[in-house]
């Protein structure tokens, strides 16, 4: 969508992507363009692809007018002719009007793509100014297909042209099947390799293209992006040739030699059902179904056997069939939906039928080709057809026939897809936990209460709800946990602190040894922190100091914070406070057995996001830090409803990996409470002011474990300077422009102690270690060590 791309783009740049690629056909330049312009980031340090595409001069000459509509009359870098006109005598005179753009300025550079050889040859001939040939060229390029889509003759053809006219290739559909039998993510070798590298095959295959001389251009997720574009990683040479070697497996021709058996066998083309869903049938009683795979001696008797569809089953998860001998109930994953008009055939002709179609398939001399004849005859897609690909399948593979097993195998792949599809399936609607409601513990007779003057009734009753939430999925979100005056007035309170927030930061390091950065592309919302009215001394470590606490009271954490009102200290919040602990400490911690030992909670930190601001995908508590229970307070209070489209959503990860994730819309008053330690989640990028509390409660017997676990190391005798030393050392050490041979220098002028913990860090046992350890690091070692340092704390 329109919407999707602009929030692409805007997190691409806060990424550090420069390079952007775009077309009116592809239906979002407007987006990108909308994006680019809205961005701080001075138009010299970006390149803009256009492509335009047209059939003769004129609708050229229109196009360009269109295109200057979105981008306005400020020069494109690169302007691509998207396609060669169907017509071959009017390639060249499409090709001037582009070179007339150069000429007044509006456009840098020209550029190319879905061209062949002949039509790059032509373009870069010497009569022509080189001015006028294209920079770059735009080439189908995976490690399967190597820019072939472009060669008449050879590959060798096209990149000796390439080179020999000082053209840059820019490599799509990196990570397209175009015709392979595998997609390159799925290739084994490649997942093999890239898993002893410690990458991802996404990742190598981008800094495999970039080591070829091929400048990757990839459409991918914020997330992915944040991956590829982040620290380049350098491939050792014996598997750059492995992987330009994989091309090979495309050029040979396909072994034809069907194999006419049917075996019916178990197909396992069941689906493995939500943890919670609603059924319903009625759509589908009275389809036409054929039985198949059935395995005990009565099912036997009933493959291949036709019937009409009845009910859907709840309890037994079958359904029921009309047979000509019966009624019986079956299984989804043993039925196959029959078109409309369709008749049953014995087992025989399937099997004689389906042997003559894949001859047909491997006819049509191609992977592409193949699966297109299978689109156009669906009606020939039948089980035996299936048994038949797999026992070709099997014949193949004892023969070592390799290409032509690829090949059938993602043949195998089509078949099951296409009779999965026809399945008869119950409704499956994923439903979240339900939503609770705090309105009657706080309200009386309209009014808002006082927090000691609650339900008491109520209150129970909602800790009880909330108790059996929590031990069932790890989390739950309670609506109008404090009334909207509340929340507006407490909204207001804080945003009288505006110029406290600071950049938020995630902790880089191991266990207890390591330093709070700012990462933007994993976090990016700006807090500020609140201290004051503990339940236990700052001096028992029963929780984490944030700051400076105040000796009464609630104050900012950093006590030259002053807020704009005439107001200096926190009566709204520390209300909420009161009833928060309340609430959890007295009343739900002792009905939930993970909370029994709750003893504490942490500094009250406010977040904003806006902006495109997010939180990556993490667990607040990997490394068992005390933290069991996480509770956020939304206090977005502007009178307007919060929408889908304003994005910030709180994003839950439930516990059954099968199972699709929750987006919670951040309401004013609304309250989330999940185990710390247990739910992975994120926050989804805001597009609109988003605030919200964030509190988290500290379990005894887990805090004082890691606090003797600190003390047996050390870590906690570091003093406020060296622990700063300590963490710019890191911060220097992730920094993508610092090189290996700066860093032993700058190790050695630090402090015994900040170097414990920049050993601790590193994975080293002593300072010492970490000196030489840093003395012998590689580039390639200290990527690594920046990649598995970034993600840290992340789940």
């Amino acid at each position: 969508s329109v919407l999707e791309a602009e929030k692409r783009i805007r997190a691409a740049l806060r990424l550090g992507v420069r390079h952007f690629d775009c077309a009116a056909e592809y239906g979002t330049e407007g987006a990108v363009a909308t994006a680019i312009a809205d961005s701080t980031i001075p138009r010299a340090e970006l390149f803009i692809n256009v492509k335009v595409a047209a059939e003769s001069a004129e609708d050229m000459r229109k196009a360009l007018v269109d295109m200057r509509t979105r981008w306005g009359e400020g020069h494109i870098d690169c302007l691509m002719m998207h396609k060669p006109p169907s017509d071959p005598t009017k390639f060249e005179e499409v090709w001037s009007v582009l070179e007339e753009e150069v000429r007044q300025g509006r456009a840098r550079l020209l550029g190319a793509s879905n061209i062949t050889e002949q039509q790059l040859e032509t373009l870069c001939k010497a009569t022509r100014d080189q001015r006028f040939w294209p920079a770059l060229v735009q080439i189908k390029c995976s490690v399967f297909h190597q820019g072939g889509y472009f060669s008449e003759t050879s590959l060798s053809n096209l990149w000796s042209l390439i080179r020999q006219k000082g053209v840059v290739p820019v490599g799509i559909s990196l990570f397209n099947s175009l015709h392979s039998t595998v997609e390159p993510l799925e290739e084994p070798m490649l997942k093999s390799w890239s898993s002893k590298l410690s990458i991802s095959p996404a990742k190598m295959m981008f800094d495999w293209s970039r080591q070829i001389g091929v400048c990757p251009l990839v459409r991918c997720s914020e997330s992915h992006a944040s991956e590829l574009f982040g620290p380049t990683f350098e491939l050792p040479t014996a598997v750059m040739g492995a992987l330009t070697g994989l091309a090979a497996l495309t050029e040979h021709p396909l072994c034809q030699a069907p194999f006419d058996t049917f075996r019916l066998r178990a197909s396992d083309c069941g689906s493995k059902g939500l943890r919670r869903y609603r059924a319903c049938g009625e759509a589908l009683r009275g389809r036409v179904v054929q039985i198949h795979s059935l395995r005990s001696t009565a099912g036997r008797d009933l493959n291949g056997q036709t019937g009409l569809l009845m009910d859907f089953d709840e309890a037994s998860g079958r359904w029921g069939v009309a047979l000509p001998v019966g009624d019986r109930k079956i299984r989804s994953e043993n039925l196959a939906l029959l078109p409309l008009d369709s008749k049953s055939e014995s087992n025989g002709d399937d099997a004689t039928r389906a042997g003559r179609f894949l001859q047909e398939l491997f006819q049509t001399g191609g992977m592409d080709k193949m699966l297109e004849h299978l689109t156009k005859h669906r009606e020939a897609v039948t089980w035996a057809l299936a048994e038949t690909v797999e026992a070709n399948l099997e014949n193949s593979q004892a023969k070592g026939f390799a290409v032509k097993a690829q090949v059938l195998a993602k043949l195998l792949v089509a078949v099951q897809d296409e009779l999965k599809a026809r399945q008869p399936r119950p409704e499956q609607v994923p439903l979240p936990p339900p939503m609770l409601s705090g309105k009657a513990c706080w309200y009386s007779n309209g009014a808002v209460a006082d927090s000691r003057r609650y339900d008491e009734d109520e209150a129970e009753r909602l800790a009880s709800a909330c108790a059996a939430l929590l031990e069932e999925d790890g989390y739950l979100i309670c609506e109008e946990f404090v009334a909207a005056d509340e929340i507006a007035s407490l909204a207001a309170e804080l945003s009288s602190y505006g110029e406290g927030f600071e950049t938020a930061k995630i902790w880089v390091g191991k266990d207890a040894a390591g330093a709070q950065l700012s990462v933007p592309a994993v976090r990016s919302d700006r807090i500020m922190w609140v201290c004051g009215q503990h339940h236990t001394p700052v001096e028992d470590h029963l929780w984490d100091s944030a700051g400076t606490q105040p000796k009464v009271g609630l104050a900012p954490c950093k006590p030259n914070i002053v807020s704009s009102s005439p107001i200096t200290s926190f009566p709204q919040l520390t209300k909420l406070m009161r009833r928060m602990d309340d609430f959890v400490l007295h009343r739900l911690a002792p009905k939930v057995p993970r909370l029994v030992k709750l003893v504490e909670r942490s500094d009250c930190m406010v977040s904003r996001y806006e902006e495109g601001a997010r939180f990556q995908r993490h667990i607040d508590n990997p490394n068992q830090d005390g933290r069991r229970l996480t509770t956020v307070l939304y206090l977005n209070s502007t009178g307007e409803p919060w929408r889908e489209e304003d994005g910030g959503a709180l994003r839950i990860f439930p516990k059954d990996s099968s199972e699709a994730p929750m987006d919670y819309l951040p309401q004013g008053g609304r309250l989330a409470l999940f185990y710390a330690d247990i739910v992975p989640h994120e926050v989804r990028p805001s597009e609109r002011k988003r605030m919200a509390l964030t509190y988290w409660w500290f379990d005894r017997g887990e805090r004082e474990h890691m606090l003797a676990d600190i003390e047996s190391t050390g870590v906690n005798s570091i003093n406020d300077k060296d622990e700063q030393k300590a963490q710019e050392f890191i911060a220097f050490m992730l920094n993508a422009k610092t090189k290996c041979e700066e860093l032993l220098p700058r190790a050695e002028k630090l402090s015994k102690r900040a170097l414990a913990t920049v050993a601790a860090v590193v994975g080293a046992e002593t300072g010492d270690q970490a000196l030489e350890g840093l003395g012998r690091l590689k580039s390639e070692d200290l990527d690594r060590l920046r990649g598995s340092m970034g993600r840290m704390g992340l789940d």
